[in-house]
Order: structure tokens, then C-alpha cells, then sequence
């Protein structure tokens, strides 16, 4: 394997069909190049005949083999990313391309990650959604509220190229979102639109309920920023405490004008909020604190290798 080969890491789970149609495209856009491409399927543990067949498939181009793994339980797709990376970084590839399976990411864009390889992070900025208006506010209420909480445009998802130095980031500390994690990571970036293409099958798996984990499991990777978010809440409201305790020692001892209640009412009400902005911040930290002690995740290999093409 030529050291300047490619990996192209992609989970499934339950894609049936969907993600044979899925490599007979990314051979159709890679077989001219000349870059050597390791597709890597990593089946979360499908229920389904997935991964019989994948186990069938094989590429004719001659620049692209694949690798199968097989996950020996169901972990959900970030893990699964995980597991491929960590699989991935233990053979001499200088970059591996991130993408998933169903056909949004479209396969076209690969040309286009590969003359920006000089880079460590190339991101594919995702054009329109095509989901409903309700799921497209609530997505951008989503990716407001983490550019409030991190400063950071959440305007990508896993779709992306990294280098070597990046891949071995995230192999060593792990992550729970992927586009989230990457965020944070220094190295030279840069990114390019590209409009996402409709699922194989037409069925997106993309639920409120998954929006909601998504946006958690974001936030997550910006622990501290989130943290901060809940000391300058308490710093904060500490300081509407002690101005609304100062106004009623003056009304009261030195104006003459309380009236009776609506100060303590205020008062009491900012002291129990404070209370609860830093209880959330030293819970926090405590967690965080666990969290960095106990990484789940960290060089943990779940797979089976089933199959390789050479």
C-alpha cells in the first residue's frame, strides 16, 4: 500500500442494499483518479442482510479496495466512527476522507477534498436541507445556540478530510461528536459547499429525537465553554442580587419608600437562580472531571475485520 493512500471511512447500520448503490458511486468518481482509495465499511452491528451483502461486494477499479468491519454491538454512528478511525490509523494512510453511507454526502465531492489535501481539515459545507420548514428552524435554532455557547458556526457535519496528525487527534482523545471535535482541533482548514444529495433510499433517518442527541452530544465536546456559560450566569445574577439587596436596605433605612414585599420577592428569586447556575457549573465539573479520568472510547477496538480487498 503506497504510503500517500487514501482511507474513506463510512458506517452503516441496516442500509441493506442502500450501500452497495453506495460503492458502485464512489467507484464511478475515483476509478480515474490517481490516488489509491481503502474504502472502510464499519456495519454497526446491522439486524438486517447488510452485512451479507457487503461481504459479496468487490471494487473492479484497480486503485480501490475495501475493508469490512463488523461491530460486535451496536454503538450508534459516532462510535462507529470512531472504531473505523482507530482502524484506519494503524495503517500508513496520509488522509482519510469521512462520509456516511446513505448517498446525502455526495461521492462527487471526493475530486474536490482531494486537490485541497494540503490542508488538515477540508470540510464539506452541506448546501440546502431538503427536510421540512419545522426541522429547518429547528436545526438552525440549534446551530445558533451553539455558535452562542462555543463562538463557533456548527455550518458541516462528518463529511470531511483530514490528515494523519488530525485522525491520530481523535484516535488518542476520543470524541462523541465527530464535526464537534474537529471544531476544536488546530491545524491549517479550509472548506467548500457542496449541495447534499437526496438518500438512496429517500427515507432520512434524521428524527427530532435525533436532532436533540445530535445537539447533546455536540455540546458535550464543548464541556467547559458550556461551563463558562453557567459561571457568567451566576456571576451575573450574583450581581442583580446584591443591587437588588442594596435597593431595599435604601428604600427601606434611607428613602422611606419600600414597598412592602416586591424587593425580598425579586431578591429571593435571583439568590435561588444563582444558586442553581453554580450547582449546575460545579456538577459540571465534577462530570467533566469523571469524563476525563474515563474515557469509554480511547483505543478501544469493538470490530472484527470480516473481509479486505486487496
Amino acid at each position: 500500500m503506497s504510503s500517500a493512500a487514501f482511507a474513506l471511512i463510512s458506517p452503516c447500520y441496516n442500509e441493506g442494499t442502500t450501500v452497495i448503490r453506495f460503492l458502485e458511486r464512489i467507484e464511478s468518481e475515483t476509478r480515474n483518479l490517481p490516488q489509491h482509495f481503502e474504502v472502510i465499511i464499519v456495519d454497526d452491528c446491522s439486524s438486517d442482510h447488510t452485512l451479507e451483502l457487503l461481504k459479496n461486494f468487490s471494487f473492479q477499479a484497480p486503485n480501490l479496495s475495501l475493508s469490512l468491519l463488523h461491530l460486535r454491538f451496536n454503538v450508534g454512528h459516532q462510535a462507529a466512527i470512531f472504531q473505523g478511525l482507530l482502524f484506519a490509523s494503524k495503517q500508513p494512510f496520509s488522509h482519510f476522507i469521512v462520509m456516511d453511507s446513505d448517498g446525502e454526502d455526495s461521492p462527487r465531492a471526493i475530486p474536490e477534498l482531494i486537490r485541497h489535501s494540503d490542508y488538515d481539515i477540508v470540510h464539506v459545507v452541506r448546501g440546502k436541507r431538503r427536510e421540512s420548514t419545522l426541522f429547518k428552524i429547528s436545526y438552525w435554532f440549534y446551530k445558533a445556540s451553539f455558535r452562542f455557547i462555543t463562538g463557533k458556526r456548527m455550518n458541516f457535519g462528518n463529511y470531511c478530510m483530514i490528515s494523519r496528525m488530525i485522525a491520530e487527534s481523535a484516535v488518542f482523545h476520543s470524541f462523541t461528536h465527530f464535526a464537534a471535535f474537529l471544531s476544536k482541533q488546530r491545524g491549517t482548514r479550509t472548506s467548500f459547499t457542496w449541495e447534499r444529495e437526496k438518500r438512496i433510499d429517500g427515507k432520512s433517518k434524521m428524527s427530532y429525537k435525533n436532532l436533540l442527541s445530535h445537539a447533546f452530544k455536540s455540546f458535550v465536546e464543548y464541556g467547559e465553554d458550556l461551563l463558562m456559560v453557567f459561571l457568567k450566569s451566576f456571576i451575573v445574577i450574583m450581581l442583580l442580587f446584591v443591587a437588588a439587596i442594596s435597593n431595599v436596605i435604601y428604600q427601606k433605612f434611607v428613602a422611606d419608600t419600600a414597598i412592602l414585599g416586591w424587593t425580598s420577592v425579586v431578591a429571593i428569586g435571583l439568590l435561588n437562580m444563582a444558586i442553581i447556575a453554580i450547582g449546575f457549573f460545579v456538577l459540571g465539573i465534577l462530570l467533566l472531571h469523571v469524563s476525563h479520568q474515563k474515557n469509554p472510547n480511547s483505543r478501544t477496538s469493538i470490530y472484527d475485520e470480516v473481509a479486505r480487498q486487496s
